[in-house]
């Protein structure tokens, strides 16, 4: 019976240890990249993004499930069911605009959700610079 005891109490305080720490790190996490897309117009790069045949040439497959798109006048954003954000931003005015990235997360409180927040840079970075050199080389063959 001491032993059921001490195990559970163990599991209690290591619980409370881990939550503690877990709540150490932040709740709510920004990754983005950009690249520069000289000599082109912001509304036809829009456009562009918008038909689904140039869509394949840069998005994948993980962004055609459980999404609500949103389309402004300089952006396209991406909403998931886990409260995951994917935007695409247009900066700069035409001829010299820049193309950004941009994925925003937001975690609960329990441990497990807050180290999540450890590996969104290193998961979320080179999908993102990919996916703009991909883009990059789209428009530049069209």
């Amino acid at each position: 019976m001491r032993m059921l005891k001490l195990l559970l109490i163990s599991v209690f305080i290591f619980f409370l240890l881990l939550t503690g720490v877990g709540l150490l790190f932040p709740a709510h996490v920004q990754t983005s990249r950009a690249i520069d897309l000289p000599g082109y117009q912001r509304v036809y790069l829009l456009e562009l993004m918008e038909q689904p045949a140039f869509r394949v040439c840069w998005s994948d497959s993980t962004q055609q499930s459980g999404e609500s798109v949103t389309k402004t006048d300089s952006s396209l954003i991406w909403r998931y069911a886990d409260g995951t954000v994917v935007s695409w931003i247009f900066h700069g005015v035409d001829g010299r605009i820049a193309l950004q990235g941009h994925v925003s997360a937001r975690f609960n409180w329990m441990p497990w959700q807050r180290f999540r927040s450890l590996l969104m840079e290193p998961r979320y970075g080179p999908w993102l610079e990919k996916r703009l050199a991909r883009f990059k080389v789209c428009v530049d063959g069209i």
